[in-house]
């Protein structure tokens, strides 16, 4: 059993908020805006995200390989 604040988690944590900050808050109740990302923090984040499921992607593979 891992603690909360494992890696995997935190990313987690931070994109459940801020998207149900951007879906939530300001789509369906309006009470809000948020920028778009651009410039550094954009392609920082696209990277955590795309890593983060690439990672995934790999230790699937390498459990499925190892069988």
């Amino acid at each position: 059993m891992g603690h909360w604040y494992e890696p995997d988690k935190l990313m987690g944590y931070f994109v459940a908020v801020y998207f149900g900050k951007l879906l939530i808050w300001d789509k369906v109740l309006g009470l809000g805006t948020t920028d778009p990302l651009a410039g550094f923090a954009a392609i920082t984040s696209n990277l955590v995200v795309s890593f983060y499921f690439a990672k995934r992607g790999f230790e699937n593979v390498a459990r499925i390989i190892k069988r």
